[in-house]
């Protein structure tokens, strides 16, 4: 997971979907990151959009491709963002493919949501545009 980070942060050009103007934001207080609570549609597009990349660049079968290792599609910015992989479709201003996705051990990625989730209630990051408004904001550091 924090490779995948990493590599997003540090040289989007290489992740997947091809974009070569990707802009992966979450690393700086200029591009945060907005929790998606309220809209579980959007969530769930943003992971389907997500494991499509999946599925394009490493088949259909990706989640089963490595003997003895059980994997998912993970995604960033997270399925839990206004950010997600689905961005574009329910802002057309924004570029269409501005996200990272790609293959990981199945209990990585839920052990990572897992601590999504737990730093999100402990520090009450709220749905990022509450009532219209835009209010909790956050970044991603990778160490």
């Amino acid at each position: 997971m924090a490779q995948h980070l990493r590599d997003a942060h540090t040289n989007p050009g290489v992740t997947k979907p091809v974009n070569t103007r990707k802009a992966i934001p979450g690393f700086d207080l200029k591009h945060t990151l907005h929790r998606l609570q309220n809209n579980g549609d959007r969530v769930k597009a943003n992971r389907r959009a997500a494991i499509a990349t999946c599925v394009k660049y490493w088949g259909a079968n990706y989640a089963t491709s490595v003997p003895g290792v059980s994997r998912e599609c993970d995604a960033y910015p997270f399925a839990s963002t206004y950010k997600g992989a689905a961005q574009s479709k329910y802002d057309q201003t924004k570029p269409k493919d501005n996200f990272s996705a790609r293959p990981l051990p199945k209990a990585d990625n839920g052990a990572d949501g897992s601590i999504l989730r737990i730093f999100m209630d402990r520090n009450r990051i709220l749905d990022g545009f509450s009532s219209g408004a835009d209010v909790d904001t956050y970044v991603v550091s990778i160490s």
